[in-house]
């Protein structure tokens, strides 16, 4: 993420608590991604979806790679926060779709900026 910087190690990379962008797999992690993220229960990984969800005007570039073997991204285009889910049934219909059962903590719904 040299060209927007923050961290290089992470799915929202963000630099003095603003994300920067949305970098994003898309196969067996995200299969409706942009629009749709399943945010992985790390607590890391869970702050930085609850960080965004405070900057609702924040507009960010977003970059997806089809699986994790590919080193590189594509751009997708910019996209700002919508809403943050932590039930059960959000989750679990979510989980269907990837194959990532008991993995999800929360789903993260993005709109195109």
């Amino acid at each position: 993420m040299r060209l927007v910087g923050g961290e290089l190690q992470t799915y929202l990379p963000q630099r003095d608590h603003v994300i920067l962008a949305g970098c994003f797999t898309v196969k067996n992690m995200n299969p409706d991604a942009p629009l749709i993220i399943q945010v992985g229960k790390p607590d890391k990984v869970v702050k930085k979806a609850e960080l965004l969800s405070k900057q609702p005007e924040n507009r960010f570039p977003v970059f997806l790679k089809q699986n994790g073997k590919e080193q590189h991204y594509f751009y997708a285009g910019h996209f700002k926060f919508k809403d943050l889910k932590y039930d059960a049934t959000t989750i679990t219909t979510e989980e269907k779709k990837s194959g990532r059962f008991g993995q999800v903590a929360a789903i993260l719904y993005l709109q195109p900026a």
